[in-house]
């Protein structure tokens, strides 16, 4: 576990284009090229967004405290006194459209006009969740945004259901930023063939957050997978370990990477991506694959490793974002994502390592291991 334990204590939060994440990204570069692997590093310029106040949300009516509510990058700024005004319901927000649709208030100002927005968190497979960091969907339509905790969103429904009147006081500040860079790391096992399987997990973090889970354990799943690798005596197909930065940003890291194949005329040479993305602990398991094939591959990999017996739930999804496997999609390379739930400190100050179990890392790679392999096995 030395890999996940430097970057969760040792560096801490990684929120990408800050030193930290740099940091990190050296650190993974260092500890792939003594696998012996061959290791280069992307870097690349993004818009980010600086947080110059952390929201708050005042409850005015009908009963004075405050609620639980967390930054939303890439959103607008209230003025420097805040904003007030009625919270009224406003549809659902697409996080991961068709997987993870939200509960949207609008905060309506006197002149009946959306002054700003909050975004309930509903908790995945039963988590009662907190209220974490997350991007804008919408980055481009910035409106002064904040996440919202389910306590507190079942808390305004009940006032509302009830014919109160919901008054609040918001404030949130931030600004975009365009001299990020971002730093992906790559390590290449090459084989008797240039067709690929690259396998990838982010080395970032949300904001404020260790990453134990999320997803420094992904990380040091991609190290077992490559000493795995390497240990194949006749490897005919090229492997690349991919580990990303600014996924919290939009999957920015692997959709470099992607981009950077297409313009190279590498695209064709991809067979798969497989990403992995929170599997440090949780008792169920959701295999995102796209298109049928790699779900059929999937399904093999399950049965193969039992592992029906081994959670509590299996549950396949398919073509959804959420993560770096979907910068494949998008390319429409076939792609997969291993994740495991739930993580009761997903995106908060104590994902740390205390939260962290060897043994569901260990299965995560070998999971993406033998996923792997299904596409070594067919080339002749």
């Amino acid at each position: 576990m030395d890999i996940a334990r430097y970057l969760v204590e040792k560096i801490g939060p990684r929120w990408a284009g800050r030193d930290s994440a740099a940091q990190a990204a050296q650190f993974v570069a260092r500890e792939f090229a003594q696998l012996g692997l061959q290791v280069t590093t992307q870097d690349f310029p993004f818009l980010g967004w600086e947080v110059d106040e952390l929201p708050v949300l005042e409850i005015l009516e009908p009963q004075p405290g405050y609620a639980s509510v967390a930054l939303m990058e890439y959103s607008g700024s209230t003025p420097m006194e805040g904003l007030e005004g009625e919270l009224r319901p406003a549809g659902l927000a697409g996080i991961v459209p068709g997987f993870l649709d939200w509960p949207r208030y609008a905060i309506v100002d006197g002149n009946d006009r959306v002054a700003a927005y909050l975004i309930a968190h509903i908790g995945l497979a039963g988590w009662f969740a907190p209220a974490i960091p997350l991007a804008n969907p919408e980055p481009f339509y910035s409106f002064p945004m904040a996440i919202l905790s389910q306590a507190d969103h079942q808390r305004f429904q009940e006032w509302l259901s009830a014919g109160e009147r919901v008054r609040v006081r918001f404030r949130a500040r931030g600004h975009y930023k365009g001299d990020y860079i971002g730093h992906n790391v790559i390590a290449s096992l090459p084989g008797k063939t240039e067709c690929s399987v690259v396998l990838c997990a982010h080395l970032d973090t949300a904001y404020g957050t260790p990453g134990a889970n999320n997803n420094a354990g992904g990380i040091q799943a991609l190290f077992h997978v490559a000493q795995q690798l390497l240990a194949i005596p006749d490897r005919k197909l090229t492997y690349q370990l991919l580990a990303c930065d600014a996924t919290e940003w939009h999957y920015l890291g692997s959709h470099f990477f992607v981009q950077e194949a297409r313009a190279h005329g590498r695209l064709k040479n991809i067979l798969a991506g497989i990403n992995l993305d929170t599997i440090a602990s949780g008792d169920q398991l959701f295999f995102l694959a796209w298109p049928q094939s790699m779900r059929d591959r999937a399904e093999s990999v399950v049965s193969q490793l039992k592992l029906h017996e081994r959670f509590r739930t299996v549950e396949f999804l398919g073509h959804l974002a959420g993560s770096d496997h979907y910068s494949f999609i998008q390319a429409g390379i076939p792609a997969a994502e291993i994740l495991f739930w739930p993580c009761p400190v997903y995106k908060t100050p104590e994902d740390d390592m205390r939260f962290v179990d060897e043994k569901m890392i260990m299965l995560g790679a070998e999971i993406a291991y033998a996923l792997a392999l299904t596409f070594e096995k067919e080339v002749k």
